[in-house]
């Protein structure tokens, strides 16, 4: 019989997806022209734009105004008390639920 063996974390894993045949047409000539497999060309397109939209997510960009107004407001003397919903919105994500999502949290 032959051996199972388990999946490790550096194995790749599948992404499957339907296009509409006009795209899939689209893409496929687009892979062909900067000399991609279509598998390749997928793989690279989908990395680039994830790694765009994180960049984006991970970094605020402030402008003049705003950031003036952001540092004023860290260095303001008067502290308050957070309200009631921001310290349900707290917990919230301290227990890691967001909108029926679970995440896991490092302390």
């Amino acid at each position: 019989m032959p051996e199972v063996k388990n999946k490790t974390k550096n194995q790749p894993s599948r992404l499957n997806f339907r296009l509409a045949p006009e795209i899939k047409a689209r893409v496929a000539r687009a892979a062909t022209i900067v000399g991609q497999d279509l598998t390749e060309f997928a793989v690279s397109t989908l990395s680039r734009k994830a790694d765009e939209v994180l960049e984006k997510h991970d970094n605020v960009l402030l402008g003049s105004e705003d950031y003036q107004f952001f540092l004023d407001a860290l260095s303001e003397e008067k502290v308050s008390e957070p309200s009631a919903k921001s310290k349900k919105a707290a917990d919230k994500y301290r227990r890691g639920t967001r909108k029926g999502a679970r995440v896991h949290l490092a302390d």
